[in-house]
């Protein structure tokens, strides 16, 4: 069973839960594997920063697919790849690990930095590859919500951020911390590298990287906080369903309190008025009042998954 096509169909079942939407039931399962999932994996290839393994194990092929993260690596200085999928046609535990194992002999020898995010679904995965030195670096938490012209909350005096908000915004992301994100629960990583990463994402954001930074515009309220968004409108033709996501957020615990309900509250309210039919958005399971506010504000679990890296370094 060494065709794509039958390597796909044997996994369907744990593959449809690494489409970014699985928890849309509005979304036709079946459109939505093969746009988010199935086409994806088959064009893999033919994207320049894409590799694919081969192993073969005990007579199965195990396809690894795996995006060399070009920006990550020249930020860091580590050679980072993201493993994205990883195709076999059984159900065999050993069989499995020794194909990980393998796989990792390989990126090993090229001195490579490996993360993937897996969802809880894919258990036997997430067993082969907990057995062979990946560590669980964060679980992270889907939330969503629909009948957004149904979301009537109080409304708050936000702004779009500019330029000028850039170098505030970059010391409000490294001051306020989150020690669970991915950056700073792995070691590879230092806390200041992990800090100064996260600026630099906001700043690239107001850069254009994000849709939109939203920001207070209150009167004697410092902008001490920040929520960025991506409309993801070049998916709304294809899919034929109009999803937009609430990426990044820091808010200042001194001058700021309370203002990240404000700012999801307004930027819902924003994503709609772009025609957002969904909204979704990830943090860790740790995050409680992150998951607090969210169901305050009518949004609900999505799916849960799990991020683990490899580091032979």
């Amino acid at each position: 069973m060494n065709d794509l096509t039958d390597l796909i169909s044997a996994r369907s079942n744990e593959l449809f839960y690494y489409s970014p939407y699985n928890f849309i039931h509005d979304f036709s399962k079946e459109i939505q594997f093969k746009n988010c999932v199935e086409n994806v994996i088959i064009n893999f290839e033919n994207e320049n920063n894409n590799n694919v393994y081969k192993i073969t194990c005990d007579g199965q092929l195990h396809q690894f697919y795996v995006t060399k993260l070009s920006w990550d690596t020249q930020y860091f200085g580590i050679n980072t790849i993201k493993l994205k999928y990883v195709l076999y046609a059984h159900q065999n535990f050993g069989m499995l690990q020794n194909a990980v194992r393998e796989f990792l002999n390989i990126i090993s020898s090229e001195k490579k930095y490996c993360f993937i995010e897996i969802p809880s679904e894919d258990i036997l995965l997430l067993k082969a590859i907990t057995s062979n030195s990946f560590n669980l670096i964060e679980t992270r938490l889907t939330y969503f919500r629909r009948n957004l012209s149904a979301f009537n909350n109080e409304r708050y005096a936000v702004r779009k951020a500019n330029l000028s908000d850039t170098e505030n915004l970059k010391r409000v992301a490294r001051v306020m911390r989150n020690d669970f994100d991915r950056f700073h629960a792995d070691p590879v990583f230092s806390k200041e590298i992990a800090d100064e990463f996260l600026a630099t994402y906001i700043e690239q954001s107001i850069k254009g990287f994000a849709d939109v930074v939203l920001v207070p515009d209150e009167t004697g309220i410092p902008a001490d906080s920040f929520l960025t968004a991506n409309y993801l409108k070049d998916d709304w033709t294809k899919n034929k369903i109009n999803i937009s996501k609430m990426v990044l957020s820091a808010v200042s615990a001194q001058t700021n309190k309370g203002w990240y309900k404000k700012l999801v509250s307004e930027m819902t309210y924003h994503l709609y008025n772009e025609g957002a039919e969904y909204i979704y958005m990830n943090t860790q399971s740790t995050n409680r009042a992150v998951i607090y506010t969210w169901e305050k504000l009518g949004y609900k679990l999505g799916c849960t998954t799990h991020i683990l890296s490899y580091n032979n370094l």
